[in-house]
């Protein structure tokens, strides 16, 4: 299995980044309904994209706490 994030939204095309930042410019029309930048996509071998959920909800919640540190004043 494939794992990706979407970086971005660039007209018809999803760049999604993998682990080794290769960039990949998929089209929207390929992916799941209401993609949006910052999923974590899961790719199987038979080339069935979905998002994953839990993964991206933990990426946003270290997002969060990251940026959170750095606009605290203490």
């Amino acid at each position: 299995m494939r794992h990706l994030t979407v970086d971005r939204i660039d007209g018809i095309y999803a760049i999604c980044e993998d682990k080794d930042r290769k960039m990949f410019a998929i089209p929207l029309t390929d992916l799941p309904a209401n993609v949006r930048e910052g999923d974590k996509l899961d790719i199987d071998n038979e080339g069935t994209v979905t998002v994953n959920d839990k993964a991206t909800a933990e990426a946003r919640k270290a997002t969060r706490a990251k940026e959170d540190a750095l606009f605290t004043d203490d």
